[in-house]
């Protein structure tokens, strides 16, 4: 900076500093920012590994009977355990609603819950409490299409015995 300095004017030599602290500040923030950045998203793996082992912990729990299902009143029975209550709280659903959530998680309406219809209902669940809300119209919908398939079977039969 010293020849700057001297052969065209001294300010310039203070723009020139200035110049690279400024640049050299915004490149440590660039390298910082990925550095944050990987790290939550690590984070997150984290999470989400931690959630999918504590689901199938929690659902062998409940599978009393060790068939790979679960039914209502094996939920039912373990309503009281803290692992299940933790669970609720962590998809910000109250206890009182177990019934509901069981017959969202039962996708295929056979009034029991496979490992597969447990961890992909409960993980859809996380988030935002509107999640539940996804859930239930998810739910309805296919209980239209079954009625909707069963209403038009009945009138492709009553066309066919028309013909």
């Amino acid at each position: 900076a010293e020849p700057l300095m001297n052969s065209i004017s001294p300010w310039m030599g203070v723009v020139y500093c200035l110049y690279i602290v400024f640049t050299s500040l915004a490149l440590m923030n660039i390298v910082t920012g990925v550095f944050v950045e990987s790290a939550l998203q690590r984070g997150r793996e984290d999470k989400d590994t931690y959630m999918i082992n504590h689901l199938r912990d929690l659902f062998g729990a409940m599978d009393m009977n060790r068939n790979g299902t679960i039914s209502w009143s094996e939920l039912e029975d373990h309503l009281d355990d803290p692992k299940l209550i933790t669970f609720f709280k962590d998809v910000d659903i109250d206890i009182s609603e177990a019934r509901g959530l069981f017959e969202l998680l039962d996708r295929d309406g056979s009034g029991t819950i496979d490992a597969d219809e447990f961890l992909s209902g409960c993980l859809r669940l996380r988030g935002a409490a509107k999640a539940i809300d996804l859930q239930l119209v998810m739910c309805e919908l296919a209980e239209q299409r079954r009625s909707f398939q069963k209403l038009l079977s009945a009138l492709e039969d009553s066309a066919s015995d028309a013909e």
